[in-house]
């Protein structure tokens, strides 16, 4: 079932959403599922920074000074995509449910663990490979959770949903940036 699951979260994403959905995990698994998933993540992310031999900017260098920080900053952020995708679908006409959208952000956030893996052994055996893994990394999960997305709200077009998604993950940023500056933390460090 899982290895069916992954293959269609790569190929076939709303599919994937579907079968995921259909699944119907209890909620307390799906809590459970997210710790494990954001302890593994910087677990993976330590090793990622250990091989790479490029600056650590100040989000990395807090995690590796304080990985509880970044397990709790990384559920944090599994949250707040679970709140925009309900919020912002039915904004739109969706019916998705906080559930569902659970489900899915938890499962989506488990296949990028599996893929971080692969950069991992990318990165130690082949560095430009790597780069390029990345790069698709970041395509793949725009459009799968665009699909995602789609398929919880029951949303016809997926291209819609991620433009919706890409201006979301904009305001989303810039916002936070915002408030990073009026709070005085920086790229040079902090207050």
């Amino acid at each position: 079932m899982w290895r069916e699951l992954l293959i269609d979260s790569l190929k076939r994403p709303r599919v994937a959403a579907r079968r995921v959905l259909d699944a119907g995990f209890p909620g307390p698994q799906l809590v459970e599922a997210a710790v494990l998933v954001a302890v593994t993540g910087v677990v993976l992310g330590y090793l990622a920074l250990l091989l790479s031999s490029e600056a650590l900017d100040v989000v990395s260098a807090a995690v590796i000074h304080n990985p509880l920080l970044g397990a709790a900053a990384q559920l944090a952020v599994m949250a707040v995509a679970v709140f925009l995708t309900v919020r912002l679908g039915r904004l739109f006409g969706g019916t998705g449910t906080t559930h569902g959208a659970l489900a899915l952000v938890v499962w989506l956030n488990a296949v990028m663990v599996l893929v971080q893996a692969a950069q991992i052994v990318a990165l130690a055996v082949l560095p430009p490979l790597a780069t390029i893994l990345a790069i698709a990394t970041v395509v793949w999960a725009l459009w799968a959770f665009a699909n995602f997305v789609a398929e919880l709200h029951g949303f016809q077009n997926p291209f819609i949903v991620l433009a919706v998604v890409v201006l979301a993950s904009m305001v989303l940023f810039f916002a936070v940036a915002m408030l990073f500056a009026i709070l005085g933390i920086t790229p040079q460090g902090t207050p």
